[in-house]
C-alpha cells in the first residue's frame, strides 16, 4: 500500500512539474515549404448622421500563403502571395463587392486587388514573429500600379487614389504583421502571459493594437492561447484628410498553436469599438457617432 501510495504521490508531482515546465514559442518554418491561412471576418459598423443611424455589414475574406526562402540566425526571408482578397459592403444605402478573383473586371479595384493576388512580397520576419522589413516592397508596388495603363483615362486619377491607398507601405504591412504578431520573446510557463504590439493601417485609418496574451494549456504538442486587444487609433497627419476616426476598444480572442511550427492553427475574435467619425467638406466639419462590432476566424489550411 505505501508503495502504491508513494508511486501515485510522484506520478502526480511530475505531472505537476512538466506542467510547470516552460516551454518556447517562436516560429520554425521548414524552408520551401508553403504555408496557407484563410480568414474571415464579419463587420457591422452603426453610424448616426443628422439624426439618423443607419447600419453597414462587411464580409471579408482572404487566403494568404507564405515560404520561407532563407534564414539568417533568428531573421527569415518570407515570400507573401495575396492568394485572395475579397470584400462585401451591404447598407440600406448600397451593396459593393470587390474581388481579386474577378478576372476581366471592368471595376479599376478589382483589377487593382487582381494585380495585388498576382504577385508576391517579400518580407524579413524574425523567429519570435516581430515583421523587421521588407525586402521587395518597391518591386510589389511597381507590378501592381502598372495595372494603371490598362484603365481608362476617365477612371485613371480614381484608379490610382485607390491603388495608393491599397498597397502603401503601412498598408500592406498590416496585411502580413499580423499574422505573427502573437509570440512570446522568451519561454513561458502555462499561466504566463506576455505582450505585443502593432499598427493596422487600411483606408487612411491607423489603429494601435495593443495586444496581452496567457498560455492555458499545452497538450499533444498543441498550446491554447487567450487574449485580448486594447485598439485606440492615431490621429492622421494628413492636412488633407476629409476624414478622421476617433476611435477606443478591444478584441478577445482564443487560439491554438503549433508547437512545432509556432503558427496559429485556429484563431478567433470577437471585438468592439466605439468612437467618432469627423467629416470636412468646405471648412465645415461633421461628427458622426460610430460603433463597430466584429467577429472573426483564421484557419491553416496547410
Amino acid at each position: 500500500m505505501k508503495k502504491i501510495i508513494s508511486s501515485v504521490f510522484f506520478t502526480l508531482m511530475g505531472i505537476s512539474l512538466m506542467a510547470q515546465a516552460p516551454v518556447t514559442l517562436k516560429l520554425n518554418l521548414v524552408k520551401g515549404k508553403t504555408y496557407t491561412v484563410k480568414s474571415t471576418s464579419k463587420q457591422t459598423i452603426q453610424q448616426t448622421a443628422n439624426g439618423q443611424t443607419f447600419n453597414m455589414d462587411i464580409t471579408s475574406n482572404s487566403v494568404t500563403s507564405y515560404k520561407v526562402l532563407k534564414q539568417e540566425n533568428d531573421i527569415m526571408d518570407i515570400e507573401f502571395k495575396f492568394d485572395t482578397i475579397a470584400t462585401k459592403i451591404s447598407s440600406v444605402m448600397f451593396t459593393k463587392e470587390m474581388n481579386s478573383a474577378k478576372l476581366g473586371s471592368k471595376e479599376p479595384i478589382d483589377r487593382i486587388m487582381n494585380k495585388m493576388s498576382q504577385n508576391t512580397i517579400i518580407a524579413k520576419i524574425s523567429t519570435s514573429g516581430k515583421f523587421v522589413d521588407f525586402v521587395t516592397y518597391t518591386k510589389f508596388k511597381d507590378n501592381v500600379m502598372f495595372v494603371l495603363d490598362s484603365i481608362p483615362a476617365g477612371k485613371k486619377d480614381q484608379a490610382k487614389t485607390q491603388a495608393e491607398a491599397l498597397i502603401k507601405e503601412s498598408a500592406v504591412k498590416s496585411m502580413i504583421e499580423p499574422l505573427f504578431a502573437y509570440l512570446p520573446e522568451k519561454p513561458v510557463k502555462i499561466g504566463d502571459s506576455w505582450e505585443t504590439s502593432f499598427l493596422q493601417s487600411a483606408n487612411n485609418v491607423s489603429m494601435l493594437c495593443m495586444n496581452t496574451f496567457a498560455l492555458k494549456s499545452v497538450e499533444n504538442n498543441v498550446a491554447a492561447v487567450s487574449g485580448k486587444s486594447e485598439i485606440e487609433s492615431i490621429p492622421s497627419t494628413d492636412p488633407n484628410a476629409q476624414m478622421s476616426q476617433e476611435l477606443t476598444g478591444n478584441i478577445t480572442f482564443d487560439c491554438t498553436m503549433d508547437m512545432a511550427t509556432g503558427l496559429r492553427l485556429k484563431n478567433t475574435s470577437k471585438g468592439h469599438i466605439d468612437g467618432t467619425t469627423t467629416m470636412k467638406s468646405n471648412g465645415n466639419e461633421m461628427k458622426m457617432p460610430m460603433k463597430l462590432d466584429s467577429e472573426s476566424v483564421s484557419v491553416m489550411l496547410k
